[in-house]
């Protein structure tokens, strides 16, 4: 049966979160933060609270187990009327997941308000007031509140400096065990695990004991969800109006049978089986990306299923289009001032493609081409499609990915072998596991089934530290010591003061961002223990140990998200210049224009403004920007997480380049008084690259990958730069950025007139897509003074 999936997406919602804050401020919030036809599901939120009340003084992971098994046994279920691939996070097409354990403040708040108005209808407000009345104190929210005292507290609450993160979680759960011996496999491993520690009985016996029957519990209640929906499905058969609605709900019924519980043993079953496992990971806990190696891990169940005739090419392409719809379900509800930092963003789902195999052989197959032309058809804002370049990366799928890219949808990213893979070695993965990495959300490195389950140390905004630093660490408007005590601008004698002070403030910060979210973990470890999602992650059963209390042994752990690296980079080289080397103006000069937000001192803006800068492929201010990026990393690094691991940067900044320097003041390149950071770690300041392209890589790749992270960098060009010749003109232009090895670029394919008539009449623009950072969104769900950041990306052009 053939599926319009044009129709299919005018049927669906856009469960994609409106920025309608800037820190703490409105940010046109009264168009709300979700489309109209959003609502609040509140089923698990009902389903937890029942279950945490009959389980009061169990062991906390056993409550959890419970928790889930309370919840896959009585959500409410559906399956319209045109799927074949079934469920959801949510008990209805509209809604999106809330989870009450973790934060309920921020959600009464959203609902409450203009904000969050027709997210709950009166009963649905009553009701969430009554299922508050019991989590008060004991969400997650307000235990890691109630956990900190002193001096400490203040860096707790956002200031503008560093936000740190209490929300969503990342990490690749293990699909393709699940595949290979289903849930039912892996149950049998946890009692075999049991029938062991009951022989040996080691020192955490009772703590093993513990975790594995959790395993088990949470485990049987997926293949209990799964049956439910092959029930449902052999109901609504009964009362099908045709023939082949009939065929296609008993096919999904015994399919629904069989998987997650048995091995997959057809990509139908695969996909099924993949998908229960992705929503039940997002229902256990708050969730974000996918990271699946989607042609690696599915593309051996098509080939099989093309070579015995068991499926045609059409429906396997049918299969992904509505695998595609079903992601686009997945929504989430953000906190009003998370909502400037993921502005646009649903839940930040993407997939892997491409890279090499663990021999280091190219993995390109018919899958990988299928899921380009699913994407090429769809158009949609999720799955975003991350695609591992490397020097044997086919021509064809190269070509293939340029059309992708040309239709505007801000897709296949590209990441680069040639930088990553050296790396993750240097962050000491084995060469077989590196070589597996997968990107998950925006740019974040994961390895599929191994323990790295964790959340972002939020993000730290680069421009404010260096704001601190021209203001030895004291706030200007109460006199408060808030930052370290640094040497006096004043008595600085070159850049080179600047950058120290800078750096010493960076590890100032990091030293409070990481003890907040040290504590913070412990708390989780303590109160959300992850039964589910432990047992499909590779170690955690062999340990008895939940994934929550260790780590897999290497440094792709934790990361603190970077923003406005450039203007830091652009502000130092404008410093070094005019201040220190021309001697145009003097420090004191400088201060004063930065402290009136360069009202009255717009000539001294513009000698600002005037300095050279990052992106343009000048040696002094790709310098600068060479040592921001290094010497942020080396601080980072000093400091580690709980296991002993190093943190690292990340450029996955998301739209916080826009939301967060709301709360940054005027900075020295010229940046006045809010206005957003640059929008990427390796993406000049808008408008500053004026020398091309090319230039722009080339600035890029005097930042060391192997002594910074995993960066970011957008590009915008028109549609006519990826047309006719000029395809393989910008073939040669990505070539170019493999062989240089920069990390990572992506694209908006739009043109300046196309983006400020959809600014100006957003009714006729209403599938309008562009890429914010890490993820595409409606260019109608932006906020205005985030539309206007993406405008501003200079328009890059070959002639």
């Amino acid at each position: 049966m053939q599926t319009d999936a044009r129709q299919l997406k005018e049927k669906l919602t856009v469960k994609a979160v409106r920025n309608v804050r800037r820190g703490y401020e409105k940010d046109e919030a009264s168009r709300g933060m979700y489309r109209p036809e959003v609502k609040l599901d509140l089923a698990r939120s009902r389903l937890l609270t029942e279950s945490y009340k009959q389980t009061e003084g169990e062991p906390m992971v056993l409550r959890r187990a419970k928790a889930i098994r309370s919840i896959l046994s009585r959500m409410p279920i559906y399956i319209q009327d045109w799927e074949r691939i079934v469920g959801n996070n949510v008990s209805t097409p509209n809604g999106i997941y809330f989870g009450i354990d973790m934060n309920w403040r921020s959600v009464k708040r959203v609902v409450s308000g203009e904000e969050g108005q027709s997210l709950l209808d009166d009963a649905g407000r009553a009701e969430l007031a009554q299922l508050v009345a019991y989590w008060e104190g004991k969400s997650l929210s307000d235990i890691q509140k109630n956990a900190f005292s002193g001096d400490i507290l203040k860096y707790w609450k956002y200031e503008g400096t560093f936000i740190w993160t209490h929300w969503s979680e990342l990490g690749i759960p293990d699909h393709e065990k699940v595949l290979a011996v289903g849930f039912q496999g892996i149950i049998q491993e946890a009692k075999a695990r049991l029938e062991e520690i009951d022989r040996t009985v080691p020192p955490d016996y009772v703590d093993q004991k513990e975790f594995l029957e959790a395993v088990i519990i949470a485990l049987e209640a997926g293949v209990t969800f799964a049956g439910r929906y092959a029930a449902l499905a052999r109901e609504q058969a009964k009362d099908a109006r045709a023939p082949e609605d009939e065929k296609r709900l008993l096919k999904i019924a015994e399919i629904c049978d069989r998987v997650p519980a048995q091995p997959a043993r057809t990509l139908e079953e695969a996909l099924q089986s993949f998908f229960f496992a992705h929503i039940i990971r997002y229902i256990e806990y708050s969730s974000v990306g996918i990271g699946v190696r989607f042609d690696k891990v599915f593309g051996p169940f098509l080939e099989k299923d093309l070579a015995s005739g068991a499926i045609a090419r059409q429906e396997a392409l049918e299969l992904l289009k509505l695998l595609w719809v079903k992601f686009n379900e997945l929504g989430m509800i953000y906190s009003p001032l998370l909502s400037a930092v993921y502005g646009g963003a649903a839940t930040v789902q993407a997939i892997t493609l491409g890279g090499v195999d663990e021999y280091g052989l190219d993995v390109t197959n018919e899958m990988t081409h299928l899921v380009l032309e699913t994407a090429e058809f769809m158009q949609s804002l999720e799955p975003s499609i991350c695609l591992r370049y490397h020097d044997r990366t086919p021509d064809a799928l190269l070509s293939r990915a340029v059309d992708v890219i040309r239709t505007g949808v801000g897709y296949p990213s590209l990441f680069n072998d040639k930088a990553i893979l050296p790396m993750l070695k240097g962050w000491d993965v084995p060469e077989k596991d590196a070589r597996d990495y997968g990107v998950s959300g925006c740019v974040y490195m994961e390895l599929p089934g191994k323990n790295i389950v964790r959340r972002a140390y939020g993000g730290i905004h680069l421009p404010k530290v260096l704001w601190w630093g021209l203001h030895q660490g004291v706030n200007p408007v109460n006199g408060e010591q808030y930052g370290a005590r640094t040497r006096d601008p004043l008595a600085f004698t070159s850049a080179e003061d600047l950058m120290d002070a800078y750096l010493e403030q960076l590890a100032f910060f990091m030293e409070r961002f990481v003890k907040i979210e040290n504590t913070c973990r412990a708390l989780y470890e303590r109160y959300l223990p992850r039964p589910y999602l432990s047992a499909i992650t590779q170690g955690c059963i062999e340990r008895g140990q939940d994934c929550r209390k260790w780590q897999y042994p290497s440094i792709v752990h934790d990361i603190c998200i970077v923003a406005g690296a450039s203007n830091v980079a652009d502000a130092l080289t404008a410093v070094d210049q005019v201040v220190f080397k021309d001697g145009k103006i003097s420090m004191q000069e400088l201060l004063d224009a930065l402290a009136s937000n360069w009202e009255g001192c717009e000539h001294v803006r513009r000698l600002m403004l005037n300095a050279p800068k990052y992106g343009n492929d000048h040696p002094q201010a790709d310098a600068w920007a060479q040592r921001v990026h290094h010497g942020t990393a080396e601080v980072m690094a000093r400091f580690k997480n709980r296991f002993g691991y190093a943190c690292r940067g990340d450029g996955s900044a998301v739209s916080g380049t826009y939301g967060a320097a709301l709360m940054c003041p005027a900075t020295p390149e010229g940046r006045r008084d809010g206005e957003a950071f640059a929008d990427a770690t390796l993406s000049p300041v808008f408008g500053a690259d004026q020398k091309g392209p090319t230039a722009v890589l080339k600035s890029a790749s005097k930042i060391d990958t192997l002594k910074t992270y995993n960066h970011l960098l957008n590009q915008k060009f028109s549609p006519d730069m990826l047309s006719g010749d000029m395809k393989e003109v910008f073939m040669n232009y990505i070539r170019a950025w493999g062989e240089l090895g920069i990390s990572h670029i992506q694209f908006n394919i739009v043109d300046r007139d196309t983006l400020i008539k959809a600014q100006e009449n957003p009714a006729q623009y209403p599938d309008l897509i562009v890429r914010v950072a890490g993820y595409s969104a409606y260019f109608a769900d932006l906020s205005r003074g985030l539309q206007d950041t993406i405008i501003a990306r200079t328009e890059q052009s070959f002639q």
